[in-house]
């Protein structure tokens, strides 16, 4: 969990404390810079509200807690979440994902087939899905896949971007939207991933990537956390400064151009230990000419 920074000069945005738990939300635009004029303010709505009542109030077991630490001796901690359903997450409301996409298309995507790279249990993509015309899925995680397909989403099971049979970043036509909610910072290549995304966009087509900040990334080979295979050029610790890092240093040279960008807490359930954990994450619109 982030400390809450000092309050800077100029802010957009309104952090908030909501059953206790701060949720930081506001940004100094001036330390943004060239990004300002595309931030988008962000609030905790009834969908926020209600999963995070969910997850303080959860009834959480030792039992639980510890048979999760055992299986993370031979398993990661993505597969052991998807065994034993622990630990859901929330990143975006349906209505906080479409006031965000309409910031950066005002026409919306609603006739769009969409792609959730990494999606692990499903809980950002299903309130994500009904944006979109159709939505599919890729996961590395063969219980995180057997999870999203029984909630009802078409999965592939591999690395997208690595030439792998069936890979559906490889799919004709190409998806118009592309989305990779906390996947850069647990990928191996998060380069090669982001750069075969790029490349597949079609004219107009949209990125959608989320990532805590600052930027902390490992990746897990089996039950080991490893340091990426590459590092990305993102190193401050404000989360204004990584920001602008991750834009100029990692996206704008694909030649993607930013539409819309916001700060979100990135939630989580939680267990004996904590009754939730949060994230300090940014999520970022992003079009291909």
């Amino acid at each position: 969990m982030n400390a809450l920074m000092d309050a800077p000069a100029v802010r957009n945005g309104v952090d908030e404390t909501r059953l206790g738990v701060t949720l930081e939300f506001a940004c100094d635009l001036e330390r943004l810079g060239e990004l300002a004029h595309r931030f988008v303010p962000s609030e905790l709505d009834a969908e926020g509200e209600a999963f995070l009542a969910t997850a303080l109030g959860r009834n959480h077991t030792r039992r639980g807690y510890w048979v999760h630490r055992a299986l993370t001796l031979f398993l990661s901690d993505f597969d052991a979440n998807a065994l034993l359903d622990m630990y859901p997450v929330f990143l975006l409301s349906t209505p906080g994902a479409l006031r965000l996409v309409e910031a950066a298309r005002p026409d919306g995507v609603s006739h769009a087939r969409w792609l959730d790279i990494g999606a692990g249990s499903g809980d950002v993509t299903t309130r994500v899905a009904p944006l979109a015309e159709s939505i599919q899925c890729s996961e590395t995680s063969r219980y995180m896949a057997r999870r999203l397909r029984r909630r009802g989403f078409p999965c592939w099971l591999g690395h997208v971007g690595e030439g792998e049979p069936g890979d559906p970043l490889l799919h004709e036509p190409p998806f118009d939207v592309v989305s990779l909610f906390n996947v850069i910072d647990r990928a191996p290549r998060p380069r090669s991933l982001l750069q075969a995304v790029a490349q597949r966009l079609p004219s107009r087509g949209l990125l959608l990537l989320s990532t805590p900040l600052p930027f902390a990334p490992f990746y897990y080979a089996g039950s080991v956390a490893r340091d990426p295979l590459e590092k990305l050029n993102v190193a401050s610790e404000r989360w204004e400064d990584a920001l602008g890092e991750l834009w100029r240093n990692e996206l704008a040279p694909l030649g993607l151009a930013l539409r819309a960008v916001t700060r979100l807490p990135y939630l989580s359930g939680g267990d004996v230990q904590h009754p939730a954990y949060i994230l300090d994450a940014a999520v970022l619109v992003c079009e291909k000419p």
